[in-house]
């Protein structure tokens, strides 16, 4: 599966987008520099954007016009629970006659109850055995601890992305902070996905998100090393709030430079949260030396980094400082919350077999 990077907006009604307009579509896509575009394609167990009277297929267009640009296209679907086996299959329906590059699960309130798990998991089986790697997301609340009787697990579980709401909606000034918070808290919500976060590019009921606001969204993304960030949507900022789709347009917003160094990618992992991923970098038997003491193996190691990764959970990890000499790799680090920096560190390392085979640390406190 490749990783979802860059910049990419939501379309709901795509006759409302450019007047329909394929070329138009694709043209501002492409001067916007956006990298994907989503559209409703689904709602429950019917298709979207098909014109009723004469059957038209407004996606289907827009599709081909955004693929010509080297854009990828995900269909998102809003569902409701009631009847789960129609509805996914309407979305394999949509995604296999579209080509689509992914598929978005947008679930929400008609969802909010245990008695819905079960269907979230049919749905989802359906979707994951009939798509195969197509990539699949989902689009939900962005604190979960709001929503608990949501069926996180059964929707996460065959997702390859989370793409949390921030809609820091009747507040000012937060945006940051409202992004760093959802992502802390779907660290607790088993499995864990990579967050893609949507950000509001639309007024409602009088609140229009400041400009700083956005941008300031967009610069704690690039900080957290998130790779994509999707807005919602389309045809709202482009009728409504114009000036915002200027912000989102020359906002430069490439994905991270990847890491092809170890200490790089050791420190990315590191940020992801994902010690599976961690335990990856190292050899069976690793030794990891720190003052406290020494520990070998891979399930001490996992031991000592979850609860690690759980005690600076707040954090953003920095790589400061690398060299190497042949397979050994010296390098030094940083860890930050929203107060400033509270850890510093120098560590050595050792490979083997491309494997992490000794580690040494020290870390301190600031």
């Amino acid at each position: 599966m490749m990783t979802l990077t860059g910049k990419g907006y939501f379309i709901w009604m795509v006759r409302h987008c450019e007047k329909g307009d394929p070329d138009r579509i694709a043209a501002l896509a492409k001067e916007a520099n956006l990298t994907h575009v989503l559209i409703k394609v689904a709602d429950g167990a019917f298709p979207y954007n098909i014109d009723l009277e004469n059957g038209f297929d407004y996606v289907r267009p827009v599709v081909k016009k955004l693929h010509s640009q080297n854009i990828s296209v995900w269909g998102w679907h809003y569902v409701y629970g009631d009847y789960p086996e129609q509805e996914a299959e309407i979305a394999v329906k949509r995604s296999l006659e579209l080509g689509l590059d992914g598929y978005v699960v947008n679930a929400e309130a008609q969802y909010k109850t245990p008695a819905k798990a079960p269907a979230a998991s049919r749905y989802m089986r359906i979707l994951r055995s009939n798509l195969g790697t197509t990539p699949l997301a989902l689009s939900s609340y962005r604190f979960p601890s709001f929503h608990m009787d949501l069926p996180w697990k059964q929707f996460l579980e065959r997702c390859d992305y989370n793409m949390p709401q921030i809609y820091w909606m009747k507040s000012h000034n937060n945006a940051g902070a409202q992004l760093q918070r959802c992502i802390n808290e779907f660290r607790n919500i088993h499995p864990h996905r990579p967050i893609i976060p949507t950000g509001p590019t639309f007024k409602e009921h009088g609140w229009i998100p400041q400009k700083s606001e956005l941008i300031e969204f967009l610069q704690v993304a690039r900080k957290l090393r998130i790779p994509a960030v999707n807005f919602w949507f389309w045809e709202g900022c482009r009728r409504d709030l114009p000036h915002f789709w200027d912000i989102v347009r020359d906002y430069p917003f490439d994905a991270p430079s990847s890491n092809t160094s170890l200490p790089g990618r050791y420190i990315d992992v590191i940020n992801s949260m994902d010690v599976s991923k961690l335990l990856n970098l190292y050899s069976d038997s690793a030794v990891h030396i720190r003052r406290e003491g020494v520990i070998q193996g891979k399930q001490a190691i996992h031991e000592y980094f979850s609860s690690f990764i759980n005690l600076y959970a707040d954090c953003v990890f920095s790589l400061l400082s690398e060299s190497n000499n042949g397979s050994v790799f010296n390098f030094q680090w940083r860890a930050s919350d929203k107060t400033g920096a509270r850890l510093m560190g120098r560590d050595t390392i050792g490979l083997s077999d491309q494997k992490i085979r000794y580690h040494y640390s020290f870390i301190k406190e600031i």
